[in-house]
């Protein structure tokens, strides 16, 4: 499907007639978000390819694609607002609130999946079980795996790319919610709101995958340390080198697969289709 015939559904969708004002604005839109799309991903390849390999962790790159991916996507909607056109801008008598253009689930979403991201650091606190990982006696011989503790570089990491996502979701929101509206045509207008609802709407879709992807790191990380162990000091069975975590391991493994399902749900059903919302705005 060309540009073109993408802008023409937009604007049936949106209730308007196809003039040439109109379908280079939509235009305009489509082709930012797909240069957004094109550039998200190859930074989140650069992302995933080199920081897990810096950090000898290959199997992060899972996480970290898509996550710079969608980091991305947010920066075209904030660093590519749409162009002036030097028409009279108007202002609307209420004062427009961001809830006009995205309901307060859609902003509660994000922030419930990112303040675990932005706390992730902390589990850095935790001490270790007392124990070493070998011992040998004469009467008694323990192995268990060296653990180097906690990876710190990957939760800090995890907590910036949260915190990033977060700051471009806040700040393009309130940019969207100030920009001016087109006052010399009613059509033109409607379809600013109509696009104005559509990057909010991607924006906070982004923001809530990119946390359900660093959420999906994070337990990848969580029962690597669960499964730890140290000798005790006595002879018996090897003991959790942070026991917590060892209690979270049966579920940890599962936890990061429904954490990446869920990131690519939410960017599906959320972002990537809402290029061409249908049915909503008639």
């Amino acid at each position: 499907m060309t540009n073109e015939e993408r802008a023409g559904i937009l604007l049936a969708d949106a209730g308007l007639p196809a003039d040439p004002s109109a379908m280079s604005m939509a235009s305009d839109y489509l082709t930012r978000s797909r240069r957004g799309r094109r550039f998200g991903l190859i930074g989140g390849v650069v992302i995933g390819a080199c920081l897990p390999a810096a950090a000898d962790q290959a199997g992060l790159a899972l996480p970290l694609i898509p996550a710079g991916y969608l980091l991305g996507v947010l920066l075209s909607e904030l660093l590519t607002p749409l162009p002036a056109r030097g028409a009279v801008r108007s202002a609307e008598l209420r004062p427009r609130r961001r809830t006009d253009l995205l309901p307060r689930w859609g902003r509660a979403a994000y922030w419930l999946v990112l303040i675990p991201v932005l706390a992730a650091p902390l589990m850095t606190l935790t001490p270790r079980a007392p124990g070493l990982t070998h011992i040998a006696t004469a009467v008694y011989t323990c192995g268990a795996r060296a653990f180097p503790g906690w990876p710190r570089t990957l939760l800090v990491l995890a907590a910036v790319l949260g915190a990033a996502a977060l700051a471009i979701a806040e700040i393009t929101l309130a940019a969207l919610n100030r920009r001016a509206r087109p006052g010399d045509d009613a059509g033109l207008a409607r379809l600013d709101d109509v696009i104005r609802r559509m990057s909010a709407r991607s924006v906070a879709a982004g923001a809530t995958a990119v946390g359900l992807t660093m959420l999906a790191m994070i337990s990848q990380e969580l029962d690597q340390v669960g499964h730890e162990t140290v000798c005790p000091p006595r002879p018996s069975a090897l003991e959790p080198a942070y026991p917590w975590a060892a209690s979270l391991a049966p579920w940890t493994n599962w936890a990061t697969v429904i954490f990446l399902i869920a990131a690519l749900f939410v960017a599906v059903a959320f972002q990537w289709r809402n290029t061409i919302p249908r049915g909503d705005l008639a």
